[in-house]
């Protein structure tokens, strides 16, 4: 695990400017932000894991970085070496991908500033902002490369809420499983899971208004999800159709709320966008 960490580090960083690699700011928790472990600036900096494909080589698309973002999960998580979206993400288009951390959750790599609540009413300002200062730390240590922002769920609404607040974080954007319509996805789920309560993240939907008309955007959602119901993706994809955006819905068949992560319809989005920024 030593030679692969090392290996992995040496492919990132043989690519990086001294002059970046001089830059790196020391994040509150004492580590670097360095664009493998941590990514951010001195005021807050996200947890990541940096991810390779296996069988790195010339053939690997050199100007694509894919950032994962992950769903809702009352604060914890885990960013898995081998598994997971990230990982499978980096193997099937042999990309270098990003499995980042979301503000205020904790995993056994440590623990990303910002907040985090048990009831994950976490779409915030202040940690869409955090969000977007680690991503513009990537792109500087990533000069040559376009960043593709990928988002699971609460994942999703923050990629979104990001593409419309802070443009330049991504140049392209997936989002999966999206609660797009925050208050109409908090009202179903109040009713068809029990979780109750006031909340006070923002809406993507609400924000659609805010995308800049080249924005690159793709939706999936699987047709059995009953906790992001398709019509949350929908909907979003009407407001920003409005707008002149080329976008689509694309359903993942038989997919639930998780496993659409695991569908072919999934990766088959996130391979079309990886090519179109590559070209």
């Amino acid at each position: 695990m030593r030679r692969i960490c090392l290996t992995l580090a040496g492919l990132l960083l043989a690519g990086l400017p001294w002059a970046a690699l001089a830059q790196q700011a020391t994040c509150p928790d004492g580590k670097k932000a360095d664009g493998v472990e941590r990514a951010g600036n001195s005021r807050h900096c996200l947890v990541i894991r940096t991810l390779a494909p296996s069988q790195a080589s010339a053939r690997t698309a050199p100007k694509v970085l894919v950032v994962f973002l992950h769903g809702d999960n009352g604060g914890r998580t885990e960013l898995k070496a081998d598994s997971g979206a990230a990982a499978m993400l980096a193997e099937k288009l042999q990309v270098v991908t990003v499995a980042l951390q979301r503000p205020g959750y904790s995993s056994e790599l440590g623990r990303s500033d910002g907040q985090s609540s048990p009831g994950d009413d976490d779409y915030t300002p202040q940690n869409i902002e955090i969000v977007a200062a680690a991503l513009a730390q990537l792109r500087s240590l990533n000069p040559t490369k376009k960043i593709l922002l990928v988002g699971h769920s609460g994942g999703a609404a923050m990629a979104a809420l990001l593409a419309g607040r802070f443009p330049g974080s991504a140049d392209a954007y997936l989002l999966a499983a999206c609660p797009c319509d925050v208050p109409a996805w908090r009202q179903w789920r109040a009713g068809s899971a029990g979780k109750k309560g006031a909340w006070t993240s923002l809406s993507p939907l609400a924000e659609a208004g805010k995308l800049p008309p080249a924005t690159l955007i793709s939706l999936v959602v699987g047709n059995k999800d009953e906790n992001t119901l398709p019509l949350f993706s929908e909907s979003y994809a009407r407001a920003v159709q409005a707008r002149g955006l080329k976008t689509r819905v694309t359903y993942a068949m038989n997919a639930t709320h998780v496993s659409v992560l695991r569908s072919p319809e999934f990766f088959m989005l996130a391979g079309e966008l990886a090519e179109t920024l590559s070209k």
